[in-house]
């Protein structure tokens, strides 16, 4: 996960600094291995860090603990509350399949098998056995077109009986059958950073975040980028634009001249034309269509993280499979 310093807020944008340290931080805070716990550094510690007011720090903390991402501990200042590494309680009855399961990867893994193969294997040979539990997921997105995407790529840890749709975030602002399909749901799954404001629209449902990370083509894409090429990284958002210069320099650490802005900017023009290569975030696809011929322009797109689709969302799975076919029986005994 990337670093970031002073460089990372751009003063000169006509973004608030603190939209800018809000959407660095939940990004950071959200898509990086930071385990629970961890201490971030005092207001005035990193408002002296990053050359803003230690009153702004503390606003963007106050929406962070807000937002779910952070707890404020009285004299102690603010931690962590989120743990991508640690799926489970430890004292729950799958702990005890652990060294099996390690069993299985090992000689999965000498085989050759991927991972995702072997989960979807497992998966299947379940249902097998008991083939009446197919849940109803639903997939709460920013964008549809991406969504798709990672619909697709969540896919094979499901059960073939399983079912999964796919609704936006936007659309679950008012009432309609995308908020009902998600209030009916097993579970509804979404983005990590995102889990507070879905739990917050859906009272009462199962929601789930997941950690996303930076695709593989992304990242080689990045790490190919000539080391003389002036950047241009668009974001969408403009709350989003103070990742985009760390999230670049991530994976192409050799370039060095990087131009930030968003899709909707009143100089995007001129920096695009200014510039030899350009890479967007999702949902400023049309950034594609202003780039001048022969100018490389490619998506800075993320996929779930495998680590989190076999250690958090497999097990909340059976998890739930287990609840639904003893509901079952229950009622099938009354």
């Amino acid at each position: 996960m990337f670093t970031f310093d002073a460089s990372s807020i751009d003063k000169s944008l006509p973004v608030p600094v603190g939209t800018q340290l809000h959407g660095l931080l939940s990004y950071v805070l959200s898509f990086s291995d930071m385990p629970y716990g961890t201490k971030l550094q005092s207001v005035r510690q990193l408002a002296a860090e990053l050359g803003v007011a230690p009153m702004t720090v503390s606003q963007v903390y106050q929406q962070l603990r807000d937002d779910g991402l952070i707890e404020m501990r009285a004299g102690l200042g603010a931690f962590t509350v989120r743990d991508p590494r640690r799926a489970l309680d430890d004292n729950q009855p799958i702990n005890a399949l652990s060294r099996d399961i390690d069993a299985i990867i090992a000689k999965a893994e000498a085989l050759g098998v991927p991972a995702m193969s072997l989960v979807a294997m497992i998966n299947a040979r379940a249902h097998m056995r008991r083939p009446e539990l197919g849940l109803n997921i639903v997939f709460v997105c920013i964008f549809e077109g991406p969504g798709r995407d990672y619909v697709d790529q969540i896919r094979p840890t499901l059960s073939v009986l399983d079912t999964i749709e796919l609704v936006t975030l936007e659309s679950l602002r008012q009432e309609g059958p995308q908020r009902r399909a998600c209030l009916a749901a097993d579970l509804v799954v979404t983005f990590g950073h995102r889990e507070a404001e879905v739990r917050t629209l859906l009272k009462g449902a199962d929601v789930l975040g997941l950690r996303f990370l930076p695709s593989q083509r992304t990242r080689q894409t990045l790490a190919g980028l000539d080391p003389r090429a002036r950047v241009a990284a668009v974001t969408h958002f403009q709350e989003y634009i103070a990742i985009m210069r760390p999230s670049v320099r991530e994976f192409a650490p050799h370039v060095s001249d990087i131009r930030v802005t968003w899709s909707s900017a009143p100089d995007l023009t001129e920096i695009l034309a200014a510039c030899d290569a350009v890479v967007f975030a999702s949902g400023a696809d049309h950034i594609a269509q202003l780039v001048r011929p022969g100018v490389q322009c490619f998506e800075y797109r993320h996929a779930p993280d495998p680590g989190a689709l076999e250690t958090i969302l497999a097990p909340r799975l059976t998890a739930l499979r287990q609840s639904k076919g003893g509901q079952g029986a229950e009622r099938n005994s009354a």
